[in-house]
């Protein structure tokens, strides 16, 4: 499986990216997971993802949203966001989860969960 983690500040893909591979790990599920510390990085990247969260924010999160939703209907689309703001725009895009700020682990769990229909 293949995740891809976009968030502009590193410490909190840092973090992002172990609490992923720590529910990977606790549920015995092989994981990929790429980091992309830019909108631009993450819109050049090749090839397939299973699950992406998308933590750039407001209106280039939402963007990156609609544009993965178009390329690959059956990717799973996590938003994170400050504010609650892109909620309805993200439940259009057929999102499977929404975070709101701060992440905790257990919101890693919840969406995960989602993401495989656990």
């Amino acid at each position: 499986m293949r995740i891809a983690i976009c968030e502009n500040n590193a410490a909190g893909a840092t973090q992002l990216c172990g609490w992923i591979e720590q529910y990977c790990k606790l549920y015995w599920i092989p994981a990929d997971l790429e980091c992309f510390l830019s909108p631009m990085a993450f819109s050049s990247h090749e090839g397939h993802f299973n699950i992406v969260y998308l933590c750039f924010g407001g209106n280039t999160g939402i963007y990156q949203a609609r544009q993965l939703r178009e390329c690959d209907p059956d990717c799973r689309i996590i938003l994170v966001d400050d504010t609650q703001e892109f909620v309805i725009q993200g439940m259009r895009l057929h999102c499977t989860d929404f975070i709101l700020r701060p992440v905790e682990f257990r919101h890693i769990v919840r969406s995960m969960n989602l993401a495989l229909n656990r």
